[in-house]
């Protein structure tokens, strides 16, 4: 799995344990955002990464966002 799914899965996870509801979006910031983009090309993208597989499943009907202003951030809302 991509270093930045692995994040991802992480923060999504602490987020829906601390706060008890269903994220709507993951801000990344620039460099993770195009780390993710080479990650899924590297691969092939689905189904390795698809929604309909494994854990990925939690990213459906999530927003994916690129965050300008944080340039490595990786931010839950």
């Amino acid at each position: 799995m991509s270093t930045v799914l692995r994040e991802i899965d992480e923060a999504l996870a602490d987020f829906q344990r601390r706060h008890q509801a269903r994220p709507v979006a993951v801000y990344l910031g620039e460099r993770k955002f195009t780390q993710l983009i080479l990650d899924v090309a590297l691969r092939g993208a689905p189904p390795t990464l698809s929604t309909d597989a494994g854990r990925p499943r939690t990213y459906r009907s999530l927003e994916l966002l690129r965050d300008e202003v944080h340039v490595d951030a990786l931010r839950i809302i």
